[in-house]
């Protein structure tokens, strides 16, 4: 989880004057009033894969057409929110070359390249305030400890959820009309240039991060519920947050059954009774 500054909780005019005088290499980032210290760079990996992606998503998007790729020196407005991502494409269409031009009000896609200090952020907190860009389609996480890269694409008012693994798995951009392959995009890591990786993965969740996530889409985790969360485990937690982030606005009771694994349904149901 990335370092928040002491300096919490204040508006926007603050986080601006914080920004001017932050260290060379330093990202600040901001979300809900807090502002969050961030590095650019990290290991070799992160950078290869950062610049790749950027590479290959700028030279197929379309001549003269009204989208623009970014990497993580310029900074994403999102409603109140602020944010560095490693990647990510504009169409608002009007976005031309300054000197002057410090950040952008619009994203069609977002590509974070994970790191072990970050990864739950990415994952939770700044994955639901992306989802307030009404542009927004494509929400992308690229690993770089292994040949595995999630998706998210909104279908609707909704997120369908996308993992990709094989060694012939292509990451479909429909919005801009980019296509990658995952070989393209891991040929600049030696390591995992070739090597085909279907190993089960895990992500840093349990029962406590489900909980968090679900009180900031606003359901009610009463001790009943929160009771039934801690039954579930690693595997059952990480597609919990996958339910929750592509969440579409559903009554509460609907929302916790697309959320908790089926054998705790019955146990789900008896909580929402000693809710009325």
């Amino acid at each position: 989880m990335p370092a928040a500054r002491r300096d919490a909780f204040i508006d926007l005019d603050a986080y601006d004057r914080l920004c001017e005088t932050a260290e060379e290499g330093e990202r600040l980032e901001y979300i809900d009033g807090r502002v969050f210290r961030m590095m650019v760079g990290g290991s070799t990996a992160h950078h290869a894969l950062t610049r790749r992606l950027d590479g290959l998503v700028a030279e197929r998007l379309a001549p003269g057409g009204p989208c623009a790729s970014f990497r993580e020196t310029m900074r994403l407005e999102a409603g109140t929110a602020r944010f560095y991502p490693d990647v990510f494409v504009s169409c608002r269409g009007d976005i031309a070359p300054d000197p002057d031009t410090r950040s952008v009000a619009s994203a069609t896609v977002i590509i974070e390249v994970l790191s072990p200090s970050t990864e739950a952020y990415d994952r939770g907190r700044k994955w639901l305030a992306y989802q307030a860009l009404p542009d927004l389609r494509h929400f992308v996480l690229v690993a770089q400890d292994q040949r595995r890269i999630e998706a998210y694409h909104r279908e609707g008012a909704g997120w369908r959820y996308e993992l990709l693994q094989a060694p012939d798995a292509v990451l479909r951009l429909d919005a801009v009309a980019v296509h990658l392959r995952l070989d393209a995009i891991y040929a600049v890591v030696p390591m995992l240039a070739t090597a085909s990786d279907d190993r089960p993965f895990s992500v840093p969740f349990g029962p406590a991060q489900v909980a968090g996530i679900a009180g900031l889409k606003g359901l009610d985790v009463s001790g009943a519920i929160e009771k039934l969360l801690t039954e579930m485990d690693a595997e059952e937690c990480a597609a919990a947050v996958a339910a929750l982030v592509g969440l579409a606005d559903l009554p509460p009771e609907e929302s916790w059954r697309a959320v908790l694994p089926q054998r705790l349904h019955r146990g789900l149901d008896e909580a929402l009774r000693g809710m009325l």
